[in-house]
């Protein structure tokens, strides 16, 4: 099992390497590779993810398109690629608890770490009331057209969600009031690293050091 805290160092290392290197090399893949053989099982569903997340790194690349510098859009599309590939298998068994954990066991400071907990829970409870409308709406048979009536519903059910957020967040307040939250969250287990951890920081720097198979337009 990969560390949380170890995993957040990598990643900081593998981003921090991979801002530097100005064009596209085979081995960048590397620390992505390695994870995929690690976990096998996540493969499929990070591909998904990774898939829809490339409509937003093709419009970054198009901006250099339009400027012809097609080497650049193509190292941008890779690196990006790259990076949130190892993100997303890095943490794609972990929960927002475990993230905040490791940042706890990284010394990160104690309000930083609750207003990126708080923040990561209500983003759950936002999808989690956007799946529930989406539901109710195809129980409806509700079907999107471009007229006055779809835009009515569509305001109607953003109005709607935005008060059940309100909702929910003064709700969470509250419970956070009467189990005496004083700022801190605490964590009922010590994160350790293993051998698997420091193969990871290893391949990581292998692959932002080693600069072989450049891939050119």
């Amino acid at each position: 099992m990969i560390s949380p805290s170890f995993g957040l160092i990598s990643i900081f290392i593998y981003s921090f390497g991979l801002s530097f290197i100005n064009s596209a090399y085979l081995t960048i893949f590397l620390a992505p590779l390695l994870l995929m053989i690690l976990q096998k099982k996540a493969i499929l569903s990070t591909l998904k993810k990774l898939l829809f997340l490339n409509i937003f790194i093709i419009i970054m690349g198009i901006s250099a398109i339009i400027n012809q510098d097609y080497q650049y859009a193509l190292l941008i599309v890779l690196r990006a690629n790259a990076l949130i590939l190892f993100t997303l298998l890095i943490f794609h068994d972990k929960t927002l608890f475990d993230i905040a954990a490791s940042l706890h066991t990284l010394k990160v400071p104690d309000k930083l770490i609750s207003l990126f907990f708080f923040v990561g829970k209500f983003v759950i409870i936002i999808k989690e009331e956007f799946e529930t409308t989406k539901k109710v709406m195809k129980i409806r048979n509700f079907k999107s057209k471009s007229n006055a009536f779809s835009y009515k519903i569509y305001a109607n059910v953003i109005g709607m969600m935005i008060v059940k957020c309100f909702d929910r967040a003064e709700k969470l307040k509250n419970s956070m009031i009467l189990r005496n939250f004083q700022g801190k969250i605490y964590q009922s287990k010590i994160d350790k690293f293993n051998k698997i951890d420091f193969l990871i920081l290893l391949t990581v720097l292998i692959s932002i050091s080693l600069h072989v198979g450049e891939i050119s337009l």
